[in-house]
């Protein structure tokens, strides 16, 4: 990294006309303390103001890349995985992986048993509780065995940022309502949960003690990956992207989100990783209160010291499992996560992913289709597989009726897939992607604006013959990306 160079400053010569000699001291008193004022006013702005970014370090490419790469799991897949124990499945597991690779879970005290339950009975359930860091707002043992145990990140914020500082009043009221009670494993009801509202308040000073503590505890791992506890992530395809990477160079990388001032930070729900580059230079940086969320706060750090966001959208993605949009752009790519994937699926895909695994491949979203194919069905009511967000559009026509939003998606050569809501609503909105969706009630209740889903199946089959996979696709980093 070059160092900014800075121009020398010129010599300057001045004269004065003389003046007495009392005059002489007021002035040069006056002076003396105009001086200090500046000094002091500048002081204090500096010690308020962020310190300057580093040269940003983020690489920017325009193309996909059709690397090769071998999965690291012995044997690499199972004839028939659903009918086995956990335990066998992951004895293919590629455990001395964590000695480089360090994983880090993040969550908070108040989160649903039952997804937390998933995450450690499947995708963090083949890291022996010693390699894998759980940090939260609250020590306590975890589901379903009570084999792991999360840590309580907040616990060792300084008492300076506890002073005077409301963000972290609803921990505070936590930790008494604990003491009170006395049992740290007490169950606590949402609706009188002091954080239950508010526990983003607290987010951005967990985000960035996990990052110190996981360092702490696991020094100079070559990566380290942050998620969450709705985060689904294939392990063998996170091995195979960080087999690819120099970790020495300061990498910062996930599915990007735009922060302030012009900036992008790495969205945690989908998770993201952190090279041994990337954590030393941050943790020789300070930082402030002033921004929203912890993964904002943290990709504002990150700029400040010159690491910027790679962003792997749609590698690391934002969709859940069953609400992924999939598109001749995204079709080749590989799956590295994918957020809010609900506690039922997770099993059944993490099982299914150990029997879908080839050793030359990475998994890809053309793999994950057959996951979730729609199978020869063609319509379904009370069934939502529209993807209700910018990266994924579909485009509304009039219908009147079901039928004539059939007519209109078999009219448009583009249409895969539509929607129609109901007699009340008649919006019929005609999707050139393929989704499977979810079950979804008219939240009304008046049944005027049930979701009527549908998939024109032969053109899906013939839009899969002419997008077969024979190079992988690795997206380049990019923060402009948009499917």
């Amino acid at each position: 990294m070059l160092a900014p160079r800075f121009g020398s400053p010129g010599r300057a010569t001045s004269r004065f006309m003389p003046i007495n000699k009392r005059v002489g001291r007021a002035y040069i008193v006056l002076l003396i303390l105009a001086l200090t004022s500046l000094l002091l006013t500048s002081h204090l702005f500096l010690l308020q103001r962020p310190p300057s970014p580093l040269p940003s370090s983020t690489p920017t490419f325009n193309s996909d890349y059709p690397f090769e790469t071998t999965s690291a799991f012995d044997p690499v897949s199972f004839p028939s995985p659903w009918n086995t124990t956990a335990a066998f499945l992951c004895a293919s597991f590629p455990s001395h992986l964590t000695d480089r690779i360090q994983p880090v879970l993040k969550m908070g005290h108040g989160e649903n048993p039952s997804q937390i339950a998933a995450q450690l009975s499947t995708v963090s359930s083949c890291f022996p509780p010693s390699d894998l860091l759980i940090f939260s707002d609250l020590d306590q043992p975890l589901p379903p065995h009570g084999l792991h145990h999360a840590i309580d990140i907040l616990a060792h914020l300084p008492p300076a940022y506890h002073r005077n500082n409301p963000d972290l009043g609803p921990y505070r009221a936590l930790q008494a309502l604990l003491k009170n009670t006395n049992d740290s494993d007490v169950d606590i009801d949402p609706t009188h949960d002091p954080t239950a509202k508010t526990g983003w308040k607290t987010d951005k000073y967990k985000f960035l003690l996990l990052i110190e503590r996981a360092w702490a505890t696991k020094p100079g791992r070559d990566w380290y990956v942050f998620y969450e506890t709705d985060t689904y992530l294939v392990w063998d395809n996170v091995f195979r992207l960080l087999s690819m990477l120099d970790p020495a160079e300061p990498v910062y990388m996930g599915s990007p989100s735009p922060g302030r001032q012009g900036t992008f930070f790495a969205n945690g729900g989908p998770g993201f990783a952190l090279s041994r580059g990337a954590m030393e230079r941050l943790l020789s940086r300070r930082g402030g209160r002033g921004d929203c969320c912890g993964d904002s706060v943290l990709g504002w750090m990150l700029w400040e010291a010159g690491v910027g966001v790679s962003g792997l959208f749609p590698m690391f993605s934002p969709w859940a499992a069953d609400q992924t949009p999939y598109t001749e752009r995204t079709w080749c790519q590989p799956v590295v996560s994918m957020h809010k994937t609900r506690p039922g699926d997770v099993e059944r895909l993490w099982r299914w992913e150990f029997g879908a695994r080839e050793l030359g491949r990475p998994l890809l979203f053309a793999d994950l289709y057959e996951f979730y194919q729609v199978k020869g069905q063609e319509t379904r009511e009370d069934w939502d597989n529209a993807i209700w967000d910018r990266l994924a559009q579909g485009h509304d026509v009039p219908g009147d009726s079901i039928q004539a939003c059939v007519e209109a998606c078999e009219a448009d050569e583009t249409c895969l897939q539509y929607l129609w809501r109901g007699e009340k609503a008649k919006q019929c909105v005609l999707m050139p992607y393929v989704s499977h969706g979810r079950q979804r009630a008219d939240e009304t209740g008046a049944g005027g604006f049930r979701f009527f889903s549908g998939w024109m199946v032969e053109r899906i089959d013939q839009w899969k013959r002419r997008n077969t996979c024979h190079e992988v696709a690795w997206v380049s980093p990019s923060t402009e990306r948009i499917y």
